[in-house]
């Protein structure tokens, strides 16, 4: 059973000077059912140009910790204060959904390419319309317009960073990202 919530440890704009301190922190979080690591690539650049990045945020690195306690309700635990201090990644804690489940058994790699992106709602859209919206209608949007691998949504709970509501994750074939074709399954 996959875990109700993920930690993000993003690292934006630049590649992540301290990316080992975090995975090195990472593991000491109660509850921590596994760790993966996202790296933007050639391939991940590629597909990148079919996505919106409104915010310019350019995410380089995403480190994703699973767990099963929420760790901030909603001050954080202490562990998270010391991952936010210590690494400089943005952290999202989020409560996770997955319409569509990556399945990967320890220490593989997905075969093709991860997108994420952070997303705001709009300020005059209610939250309970916001949430339908996107665990409702988007849903179905992204599995039937795109060759989607793996889709998950994740509602931020708190942060350590620029302003997200949501951020979503998917993978693509690696022909994804070198055909607008196959990234839209057209």
């Amino acid at each position: 059973m996959p875990a109700p919530y993920r930690l993000h440890l993003v690292y934006f704009g630049q590649p992540p000077a301290g990316e080992s301190d975090a995975l090195a922190l990472s593991p000491q979080l109660e509850g921590c059912m596994g760790l993966s690591l996202g790296r933007l690539d050639a391939h991940s650049t590629l597909a990148a140009r079919w996505c919106r990045d409104p915010m310019d945020l350019a995410p380089q690195r995403r480190i994703a910790l699973e767990l099963l306690t929420r760790h901030a309700t909603p001050t954080p635990t202490p562990r998270l204060d010391s991952i936010a201090d210590n690494t400089d990644a943005a952290l999202y804690l989020s409560e996770t959904h997955r319409p569509v489940p990556l399945h990967l058994n320890a220490g593989d790699t997905h075969p093709g390419t991860l997108l994420w992106s952070g997303s705001k709602k709009r300020p005059d859209v209610k939250n309970k319309m916001n949430l339908k919206q996107w665990f409702k209608s988007h849903i179905s949007i992204i599995i039937y317009t795109q060759q989607t691998d793996s889709y998950s949504q994740h509602r931020a709970q708190w942060r350590r960073g620029p302003v997200l509501d949501g951020i979503a994750e998917e993978t693509f074939p690696l022909p994804a990202s070198q055909s607008e074709a196959a990234f839209f399954n057209a």
